[in-house]
């Protein structure tokens, strides 16, 4: 009887921990239903003698874009979404990527352009909305757009490598 308890409980605990740990890794994937699925996949090196060394841990915010036209230079046949991806190194000091198409636009060839401030915003030339990618939401700052950015995964591969994809 007893042992038959202590296995219930234990199965509570793995079942709520496994619930915390699928709902908390989500949280910080925004949805964006109106933007069209393109893949992302490609490799930077991010170490001092690397090709994307101004994205190095320790230089502050910095950005770069890599499109078809600007590919990744670890990727043979990179895939880089709808108009381009722009990775970041945010204010706490993590990489994270975002696709260059506007949410409110939704179309290719209306690519985001970094507006000049010191690369921590970016602006559509068309409808004139602004993103904030600095502090690694790409939140709306001004709309009509009404959704953040498509957020895609920065994860370290090995040194200071990582694979940049959806």
């Amino acid at each position: 009887m007893i042992l038959s308890y202590f296995c219930i409980v234990k199965s509570i605990k793995l079942i709520l921990f496994t619930a915390l740990v699928l709902f908390s890794s989500c949280q910080n994937e925004p949805t964006n239903t109106n933007i069209p699925i393109k893949r992302v996949s490609f490799l930077i090196d991010t170490s001092l003698s690397g090709p994307d060394y101004k994205l190095h841990d320790g230089m502050g915010v910095m950005t770069r874009i890599y499109t078809k036209e600007k590919p990744a230079q670890l990727t043979l046949q990179g895939s880089y979404g709808v108009s381009g991806v722009l990775v970041v190194r945010t204010i706490d000091n993590h990489l994270c990527a975002f696709d260059l198409c506007c949410p409110y636009e939704a179309k290719a060839e209306y690519t985001l352009q970094q507006t000049g401030e010191g690369d921590f915003f970016l602006h559509c030339p068309a409808c004139g909305s602004e993103f904030e990618v600095g502090n690694g939401t790409g939140r709306v700052c001004k709309g009509p757009a009404k959704q953040p950015l498509k957020y895609y995964w920065a994860d370290l591969r090995g040194g200071e490598r990582y694979y940049v994809h959806n």
